[in-house]
């Protein structure tokens, strides 16, 4: 059996070599506070400084690997539960022709490169008619869809929530502050024109839910077209 001392001579040898305390502990088993005894008054060359720092560097990178690998591995599964949910909805769904134009619209308009689901236009009865569709097929309460204003800061331009206000039937204080656009014109152009509404949803599964719709519903008329 070795004795203490020669536990405490290995330990110190091995910490010089640049190993962990783990990695120290797995060869000799003594609890981690005799180790920091152990070291509290080792000297280390300036060489042994670099081996340990490097080595400490080294595990710190195949941690961060090793996490970014596990992280991919469950964001892949989550998505292929999702696909999996948002596949037998679809089914379900197909012949609704209500639910088969919100997917073609979001495909058309919806955000691309966002981590959220994100619909933006300035067709009041588009807008309308995504709001009620993200309440009626994603299944998603009014109060969480958030509403924002994107409009130039010309005069007449200002004041355009009361407008969509009214057309989303909620009040002007729930929808998020206004974004300004900068522009060349200084008096109105487009009488018509009230600014670009954004509908977001704040889920990285509602978006992952309309892409996998949006590959569906491509398949879907891929085999419905075929010869």
């Amino acid at each position: 059996m070795r004795s203490r001392l020669e536990d405490k001579n290995k330990a110190l040898e091995l910490r010089k070599n640049g190993l962990s305390y783990g990695e120290i502990r797995e060869i000799i088993p003594v609890s981690k506070g005799v180790l920091s005894g152990w070291f509290k008054d080792l000297n280390l060359s300036a060489n042994e400084i670099l081996v340990l720092k490097q080595k400490s560097e080294e595990r710190q990178h195949k941690g961060r690997l090793r996490a970014s690998l596990i992280n991919t591995q469950k964001r892949i599964i989550k998505e292929e539960r999702v696909f999996m949910y948002a596949e037998d909805k679809f089914n379900l769904l197909k012949e609704d022709s209500m639910f088969l134009l919100g997917i073609a619209l979001y495909w058309a308009e919806g955000s691309k490169r966002t981590g959220e689901f994100q619909f933006i236009n300035s067709d009041p009865d588009m807008i309308l008619f995504m709001y009620k569709w993200i309440q009626k097929y994603l299944d998603i309460d009014k109060k969480i869809i958030k509403a924002r204003l994107f409009t130039h800061k010309v005069e007449d331009f200002e004041n355009h929530l009361p407008f969509w206000a009214d057309i989303l039937s909620i009040k002007t204080s729930e929808f998020q502050k206004t974004i300004f656009k900068p522009t060349i014109h200084s008096v109105k152009k487009n009488p018509n024109y009230k600014g670009c509404l954004r509908l977001t949803v704040s889920s990285v599964d509602v978006l992952r839910m309309m892409r996998a719709w949006q590959k569906l519903i491509i398949r879907y008329y891929k085999d419905s077209m075929h010869p």
